[in-house]
């Protein structure tokens, strides 16, 4: 291979053993290649939803991150 963005690529891909990170590196490469923009692939709902979530955060309507963390946490409790 004479392509060093690949061969490091390659390389860091065999450095993982973690399966869930392994996971979720497929599904950014699979939706890369694909060529489809994501908003090709959600319904009208999802998209007014996401058009609604950037202008809360456009005008400050966020939680800070230990918030969302903790928030997070107690989802995972259930």
């Amino acid at each position: 291979m004479n392509n060093p963005l690949k061969k490091k690529i390659y390389e860091l891909l065999e450095s993982i053993e973690d399966e869930s990170i392994l996971n979720q590196v497929m599904e950014d490469v699979a939706f890369y290649t694909s060529g489809q923009d994501v908003v090709d692939t959600i319904s009208p709902k999802q998209l007014k939803e996401l058009d609604e979530a950037i202008s809360e955060a456009d005008k400050g309507e966020t939680v800070s991150w230990d918030e969302f963390k903790k928030e997070m946490n107690e989802w995972r409790k259930l």
